[in-house]
């Protein structure tokens, strides 16, 4: 699986390099890992590339008024019984959509708790299609808006849809290296976070020539001038709440799943 970020792309944004004591690693780090969670919460999803699981319909979308719907294809014809709001689109929460491993409907699957549940899978191009719009640099296809259609209506019932596909963006796509697909907003926006959060932690740390001193001042004395340090405190301030950057929403705007923030 691809990172989104690396260690040494916020050293390197934040003038560090090799000379990066433990402490000021340790605080990028952790400033990474919220970087990321701030990012997959913008977009909704995980935009590193990889496979994922999910049961769906995520939430009953008509509890009530159920009809029956016939279904039919070359060799077989059955009765889905369905809510009237069901739809022949299916909505997945991780873009774009690269691949679909499988896909299998079990009216009573329980969201895989079933023992043998979601046994038979359907045939991609004659039960269901994601909705391809693009292909990639190896002429592969790429579903950017993650439905997934079918030959008549997908169930109403949470959980009783199971669709195991690939998602996300290469490495060489999140860092414009990719000669079809740019993802290097997404990135953009990731370093940006980070390296802003990381910057919060030092700003009130006292820097010497080597680097940051690892801690937060907590008291000085001019004239023969002293300040002590809290070398725990460098890790609290990394971890307040911090809100995305403005220009993250702006920048992430034509990627975020505006399809799954209406229906998970």
């Amino acid at each position: 699986m691809s990172k989104l970020l690396d260690i040494s792309e916020v050293l390197l944004e934040l003038g560090l390099g090799d000379s990066a004591t433990d402490t000021e690693r340790a605080v990028i780090a952790q400033a990474i890992r919220r970087a990321e969670g701030s990012i997959r919460r913008v977009l909704r999803y995980d935009p590193v590339y990889g496979t994922r699981t999910q049961f769906l319909p995520a939430a009953d979308s008509d509890p009530l008024g159920r009809e029956s719907v016939w279904e039919a294809n070359e060799t077989s014809a059955y009765l889905r019984h369905a809510s009237r709001a069901s739809s022949d689109e299916l909505q997945v929460q991780h873009l774009p959509i690269r691949s679909v491993t499988s896909l299998a409907i079990d009216y009573d699957g329980r969201s895989g708790t079933q023992d043998g549940a979601f046994a038979t899978n359907k045939v991609e191009g004659q039960d269901f299609w994601p909705n391809y719009d693009s292909v990639d640099a190896s002429g592969n296809k790429i579903c950017g808006d993650g439905i997934i259609r079918s030959v008549g209506l997908w169930p109403s019932t949470p959980g009783s849809v199971k669709v195991v596909y690939v998602s996300g963006y290469t490495e060489g796509e999140l860092r414009g290296t990719d000669a079809a697909i740019d993802g290097t907003p997404i990135w953009e926006s990731a370093l940006e976070e980070a390296t802003a959060r990381a910057k919060k932690s030092f700003t009130r740390v006292k820097k010497t020539g080597v680097g940051f001193v690892p801690g937060i001042i907590q008291s000085e004395r001019l004239g023969d001038y002293q300040y002590s340090l809290n070398a725990n405190s460098v890790m609290s301030e990394i971890s307040s709440n911090f809100d995305a950057l403005p220009n993250t929403y702006e920048r992430l705007s034509e990627f975020i799943n505006y399809g799954w923030q209406l229906v998970g």
